[in-house]
């Protein structure tokens, strides 16, 4: 492949009406039908970059600016949301971008998202970050069958963080490396369980400090921490200021 070319991109919408709480697939949906044909079949299908088990190297945030309303379990849209999604393929990137300004925005689960606004987003260089999580961040190993999920404060969690980003710098061409991952004022409030197409998936919110090669830091801002990253799953962002 060769070096990192996409970023991460930073849309403002308007909306008035509400969301089921499993939005998340509603949302992928929308971002697929968004591309570009047949990029956009063919990043579904079987991704752009090849290997046994395929790479999409996408990962987006939650809807931020929803209000959750317990009796109807469902999300209220009330104005101006906000999403963040990133891409280490600069065609997925330009594709996304140019896709939405041309529709003026995207339609989720019937309800319509008016783009007002586009922007790409500067990222950090250096070798550490304090990331804060915008969609959960999962960890798991299957053995027998069985799904083990894990907490970031297990060492499988850094463990299974860093090989996935290693995994995706692999295919990228790029040199492999060790990621430091702490969590930072760690609390059991920031589990979530989420469910996508009928399977329930844990994951955790939170601030981590991480620390590792650039490239490597830049793939995780670019391409999400953790696994089901194109699902909605690991979208993290520098925290200002730290």
């Amino acid at each position: 492949m060769g070096p990192i070319t996409g970023g991460r991109l930073r849309l403002c919408f308007h909306a008035e009406g509400h969301l089921p709480v499993t939005y998340r697939e509603g949302l992928q949906a929308a971002l697929y039908r968004a591309l570009p044909s047949p990029l956009g079949e063919t990043l579904h299908d079987r991704g752009l970059v090849p290997g046994e088990r395929p790479l999409k190297l996408f990962v987006f945030s939650r809807l931020l600016g929803l209000r959750y309303l317990p009796e109807a379990r469902a999300f209220a849209a009330q104005g101006e949301l906000t999403l963040y999604f990133a891409s280490a393929l600069g065609e997925v990137l330009s594709g996304l971008a140019r896709g939405l300004w041309e529709r003026g925005g995207m339609e989720v689960h019937g309800l319509f998202l008016r783009l007002l606004e586009l922007g790409l987003e500067p990222l950090p260089t250096g070798e550490k970050a304090v990331v804060e999580a915008l969609a959960p961040i999962t960890a798991y190993r299957t053995e027998a069958g069985k799904t083990l999920y894990f907490n970031p404060l297990n060492r499988e969690f850094a463990s299974l963080l860093e090989a996935n980003l290693n995994r995706k710098a692999e295919a990228l061409g790029l040199p492999q490396g060790s990621l430091k991952v702490r969590p930072l004022g760690f609390h059991p409030r920031q589990k979530r369980l989420e469910r996508y197409k009928g399977t329930w998936v844990e994951g955790w919110m939170g601030r981590y400090r991480l620390e590792g090669p650039p490239h490597l830091l830049r793939l995780a801002l670019l391409s999400g921490l953790g696994a089901k990253n194109s699902q909605g799953f690991g979208f993290v962002r520098e925290v200002e200021g730290c």
